[in-house]
């Protein structure tokens, strides 16, 4: 069942961000409908963009959202990513990320120690929609090796 959640913004985002700069943005688009995606668990390709090393490429799966799917439009998630590194490790988005109620953030990775926040996006890009994401799982795509 997918509710509609009331009273959350994008300006409580910055207060709720660990200090320092973000480690990086990550960005998923939705190929299909949301409401698709959402109820059948459809895998989403999401691109880890660190401020410090290589792009990293990853499938996502949203467990869980608290917005009407039905009535969004063009959408994307996309999130400013915290982590206690200077430079991102490959695989390190990788794990389970869940939001605690009344919290904008999400928090997990394999080690718990990753925080999203949800950015704010120009309008023709489409709907950020990460506010409504409450779960959510992101496994590495690991590159063939080049021989």
């Amino acid at each position: 069942m997918i509710v509609l959640a009331a009273g959350s913004s994008l300006s409580a985002a910055p207060a709720l961000a660990q200090s320092g700069a973000p480690a990086g943005r990550l960005t998923c688009t939705i190929g299909a409908g949301l409401a698709q995606v959402v109820a059948a668990q459809k895998p989403l390709e999401c691109r880890f963009r660190p401020r410090r090393g290589p792009l990293q490429t990853y499938t996502g799966v949203i467990r869980g959202f608290a917005l009407d799917a039905k009535t969004v439009g063009r959408s994307l998630l996309a999130w400013r990513v915290y982590g206690p590194y200077a430079r991102a490790p490959l695989g390190v988005l990788s794990g389970a990320y869940a939001r605690k109620q009344g919290e904008v953030a999400m928090t997990g990775s394999h080690d718990g120690d990753v925080r999203m926040v949800p950015r704010s996006l120009p309008l023709q890009r489409g709907a950020n929609v990460a506010l409504g994401v409450t779960a959510f799982e992101l496994s590495l795509v690991r590159s063939p090796r080049k021989r």
